[in-house]
């Protein structure tokens, strides 16, 4: 039910590898098994963060109920895409939307 959309500027080269290390961090983050966290990364050229096309990220995150502790998920977050993509925690935006069971659907059915 975790979902993790990662938007950036930046060429993304080795996709599996970036996916695989965001569901992991994910994961661990948010005490969430693997098996239900889905991750996604898009390239999209077309961004400026305060003006600048530096390096930046965007991060959409969906669950049913967030982490506690939302700033320390932040840092894991940034942490991750710091380490796999180079773009300071400056250049990185991050949405968290806390959604409702019966607006998500899995399995042919609602949570």
């Amino acid at each position: 039910m975790p979902y993790l959309h990662i938007t950036t500027n930046q060429t993304l080269t080795d996709t599996k590898t970036l996916l695989s290390t965001a569901s992991k961090a994910v994961s661990s983050a948010t005490g969430k098994a693997e098996t239900y966290v889905m991750v996604n990364a898009s390239h999209n050229p077309n961004m400026l963060m305060g003006g600048s096309d530096a390096p930046l990220a965007f991060l959409d995150y969906r669950a049913l109920g967030l982490p506690n502790d939302r700033s320390a998920f932040s840092d894991a977050l940034c942490q991750l895409i710091t380490e796999t993509l180079s773009i300071p925690g400056d250049r990185i935006y991050i949405s968290m939307t806390d959604s409702e069971r019966q607006n998500w659907g899995w399995n042919h059915q609602t949570f």
